[in-house]
């Protein structure tokens, strides 16, 4: 009798672990310098999608692997990132943004992939050779060829700027988030000035100030960056972006939808994150299915969508063309 028991239960183990049930899950750690919408929506997306791809419950993301330490807490994210590689039983360690990829390559142990997501730049921040070559075994990242320079393109198509605005803190991240290389890169080819400005912090009352000084200096367009100062969930981004729309300065909102529908006059359009999610959730599958992060497709290319706001172009007196109007893909009133 004993012995039909125990015969019983390893036939039920076996039955249960062949369907999958007793499978060790796939631990996922996660780093980002601090907490910000584009990361929140990126993890959301990529979630979404490994969920429709069969893939959530064979995934772990630990709370104690994951880690926000707040932006400006450079030494809590290194310490957070040498945490991170040291542990052996981590399967893929997601980074988001720039400063916590420069951190997890910073303590890198060459074995643990990482997989870096909402890097402005991952090529001129050296993470990687090409946007067709890691040069790191366990990296990979997610990059779109030129997304900046065609904002600054299209910006000046629609609306003719002579001379562009910039604010950014004097820091390698803040010139990053502002996209100054790739401003002025693009102004010698289209023969508009860059109007700089520095500024101390990214609290609201700089950028105010940084804006109050582009405007003595007599800027017509402006970039709208990713700073802090213009994160909607965390400040009063109306106050800045009235200022533009008083002195009938154009702008164009690096992040897109839900600024062109705060009151910007128009960007790319970013109120659907589904295909970056489903990108990003091939590369996770892929790699925890044994791929070398190096060896995956890293571009992610796709036609940009437009976001444009009537009533912004209305209040600063511009008058859109009617085939940029025609070419739009969202409209806001």
């Amino acid at each position: 009798m004993f012995i039909k028991v125990i015969f019983n239960f390893f036939i039920f183990v076996f039955l249960f672990c062949t369907n999958g049930f007793c499978q060790e899950k796939f631990k996922i750690a996660y780093l980002e310098g601090g907490q910000y919408w584009i990361f929140d929506k990126t993890n959301e997306a990529y979630k979404n999608s490994l969920n429709k791809k069969g893939w959530i419950d064979k995934i772990e993301f630990p709370k104690n692997l994951s880690f926000s330490p707040g932006w400006d807490n450079s030494a809590i994210l290194e310490e957070k990132a040498k945490f991170i590689m040291a542990q052996k039983d981590i399967s893929l360690v997601i980074s988001a943004g720039t400063d916590a990829t420069k951190a997890l390559l910073k303590f890198n142990n060459k074995k643990t992939p990482i997989l870096a997501v909402g890097v402005s730049d991952a090529v001129g921040s050296g993470f990687v050779k090409s946007e067709n070559e890691s040069g790191i075994d366990n990296f990979t990242v997610r990059i779109e060829p030129e997304r900046f320079e065609r904002m600054f393109k299209i910006f000046h198509e629609v609306v003719g700027f002579k001379k562009l605005g910039l604010i950014y803190p004097d820091t390698e991240s803040g010139k990053k988030y502002t996209n100054l290389d790739e401003a002025k890169k693009t102004s010698q080819s289209l023969g508009f000035e860059i109007i700089e400005q520095k500024i101390k912090t990214e609290d609201s009352f700089d950028c105010l100030e940084g804006l109050k000084s582009l405007k003595e200096k007599g800027i017509d367009a402006f970039f709208i960056p990713s700073l802090l100062c213009f994160d909607l969930n965390k400040n009063d981004v109306s106050k800045l972006i009235s200022y533009l729309n008083e002195n009938d300065i154009a702008s164009f909102a690096r992040n897109g939808s839900e600024f062109v529908k705060a009151g910007a006059l128009m960007g790319f359009s970013t109120l659907d994150f589904s295909k970056r999610g489903d990108f990003l959730a091939d590369m996770i599958i892929e790699i925890l299915r044994g791929k070398k992060p190096s060896a995956l497709k890293m571009v992610d290319s796709g036609s940009p969508k437009i976001s444009f706001n009537l009533q912004t172009a209305a209040e600063i007196g511009f008058d859109p063309p009617f085939d940029i109007l025609a070419a739009t893909d969202e409209l806001f009133n």
